[in-house]
């Protein structure tokens, strides 16, 4: 793969990242893996939306469904966003910090 190629597809997996409420999702589908009727009630949004953000992270390859009779369960596919989510959410807990832009806390 060329480096111009790779660049878009790293691009292309942090913007499917850049939304709260994918975040919300993915940190519930890591910790135990869940369908959409779960994450629903978890989340408090609807149905079509977390539709909607589940084939947004589909479709960069960053979660897998995997059908268990009517209902289909996901999983988080790249275990490098298990590690990113991992060391950003349990490190600002951790340590209580939040970084603004240019990295300097705030």
């Amino acid at each position: 793969m060329r480096r111009a190629e790779r660049y878009r597809e790293v691009a292309g997996k942090f913007k499917a990242l850049a939304h709260p409420a994918r975040l919300r999702l993915l940190e519930k589908i890591a910790a135990e893996g869940c369908c959409v009727s779960e994450i629903e009630k978890c989340l408090s949004i609807s149905q079509p939306n977390v539709s909607q953000h589940l084939r947004v992270l589909k479709r960069e390859g960053i979660i897998k469904g995997t059908r268990d009779k009517r209902r289909i369960c996901y999983r988080i596919s790249d275990d490098r966003i298990c590690e990113l989510l991992r060391d950003f959410l349990e490190g600002e807990r951790r340590h209580g910090q939040h970084y603004g832009r240019h990295g300097r806390h705030v």
